[in-house]
């Protein structure tokens, strides 16, 4: 393969770098751009340019990660997490008025938990447009808790109003399409002083289910398979040829990762990986998104507090299994609150471990009754995905042509042959594998228009 990239793109290359036409004020780091489509952030310190990402951020893991497992009872763990956590959310929330977000998850149920002794509390949830029913999971846990609570429909089509002040925001670091809280945070701010956000919690207390004698080479591969999204990995492969650079992109992506893996000095496989993701995907992916609500409000994040960090440094691996501290804390702090259906499994925290086999032909059933309806009527097909909302229908259709088909920058990029052949791929095959691509295409547009000046 040649390692010049083609005449009739006016590319030349500088030390791993890209001027295009000289018309701009920076180079572009394309190897770093063909990550960043793959994984659907930045790995390390790279960027759109050479300029490395060096944004001090304020809701971050600053602890150094380790593994010392103490010698500790379970109940003496949970224990110590109500303890601890309880004690974090007091100390940032003392005297202010709290809002809080809920879903029907664990992370921010916990939350609702450790405030169970405050009134001065606003819930709020929303689900989208034609959507799954998310939002009756949240109205149980604040109706428990005795809150005021908010119900949002996240309307189709939403992000085309919202798509520059998002880009403001997130500086493009990572897509539009995930933060929903888009469409609502400028009436959510006005509940209160603070929002309570249980972001990384999920992460944290459910560690990654890895074999223990994996080596670093076999964390590698586990943790691709993990960040790395197919659709994006496709167009970054083919992206790589395009811009002529030797070697397999995604034998090249492996090594990076492995890398960075190996910088991390920890022997155990679960709690090496679990770093990284606290240290990369979420400091370069769900990050970006947290200043939609820093921007409008003072943010809470209990998860990312050092302390957290260091608890879970030193509790045993098998406590931190399937978010088992987390439940019970819920069990034995507030039942009622465990006795409402966690909403991945439809079931409460004292049935879901049936989900697999008691429950099992009730899960047949539904999803056979869902897709009956949706091929039936064709008005009845649910959103689930956060892309659907945004990409479907003739008015989504036009904006999302209008940013990917038609801005001249991006073309310097991607070529137009390339992106058309991805966009009618997603049109015409696979939507959901090609989503992301497509909104890796529109981000990009969207940071070529804001970010990258001419001289």
């Amino acid at each position: 393969m040649s390692n010049k990239p083609s005449t009739n793109r006016n590319f030349v290359f500088k030390n791993d770098t890209i001027n295009i036409s000289q018309d701009f004020n920076k180079d572009l780091d394309l190897k770093s751009i063909a990550e960043w489509i793959a994984c659907g952030f930045f790995l390390g310190d790279k960027n759109f340019t050479m300029q490395k990402y060096g944004e001090k951020e304020k809701y971050t893991f600053e602890s150094k990660w380790y593994y010392e497992p103490k010698s500790i009872s379970f109940d003496d763990a949970v224990e110590e997490f109500a303890f601890l956590f309880e004690k974090i959310i007091h100390e940032n929330t003392c005297e202010k008025n709290i809002i809080l977000p809920l879903s029907g998850g664990l992370d921010s149920r916990t939350i609702a938990v450790a405030l169970r002794n405050k009134e001065n509390v606003t819930t709020y949830s929303y689900e989208f447009e034609n959507g799954i029913a998310e939002t009756k999971y949240a109205k149980k846990v604040s109706k428990v808790m005795g809150w005021s609570f908010h119900e949002f429909i996240i309307p189709k089509g939403y992000l085309w109003e919202k798509i520059e002040e998002i880009a403001k925001i997130n500086s493009c670091q990572s897509d539009f399409v995930n933060p929903r809280q888009m469409a609502v945070i400028h009436k959510v701010a006005q509940f209160g002083d603070c929002i309570i956000s249980g972001q990384w919690g999920d992460v944290l207390f459910d560690i990654p289910k890895i074999r223990e004698s994996a080596d670093v080479e076999e964390q590698a591969k586990y943790t691709f398979k993990k960040i790395v999204k197919p659709g994006g990995l496709e167009l970054s492969k083919k992206l790589w040829e395009e811009w002529g650079y030797p070697g397999q992109f995604e034998n090249i992506l492996l090594e990076r990762i492995h890398e960075l893996l190996f910088q991390i000095k920890i022997d155990n496989p679960s709690r090496r990986i679990l770093a990284f993701k606290s240290l990369h995907w979420a400091q370069r992916w769900a990050n970006p998104n947290l200043k939609i609500f820093s921007a409008h409000s003072e943010l809470i994040v209990p998860y990312y507090d050092d302390r957290i960090c260091d608890f879970i440094c030193k509790i045993p691996d098998e406590f931190l299994k399937d978010r088992k501290i987390q439940i019970q804390y819920i069990k034995s702090m507030v039942p009622s609150l465990a006795k409402i259906p966690w909403q991945v499994y439809d079931l409460n925290l004292y049935k879901f471990k049936y989900f697999n086999n008691l429950y099992f032909f009730r899960r047949v059933y539904r999803f056979l009754f869902r897709k009956i309806k949706e091929n039936l009527f064709a008005s009845s097909i649910v959103v689930q995905r956060n892309w659907e909302i945004q990409f479907l229908g003739e008015e989504n259709i036009k904006h999302l042509e209008d940013w990917i088909l038609k801005n001249n920058k991006l073309k310097n990029i991607v070529s137009e042959k390339l992106t058309k052949k991805f966009y009618n791929r997603f049109l015409n095959q696979n939507r959901n594998f090609y989503s992301h691509p497509i909104s890796m295409l529109l981000t990009l547009s969207v940071w070529c228009n804001k970010f990258w000046k001419k001289k």
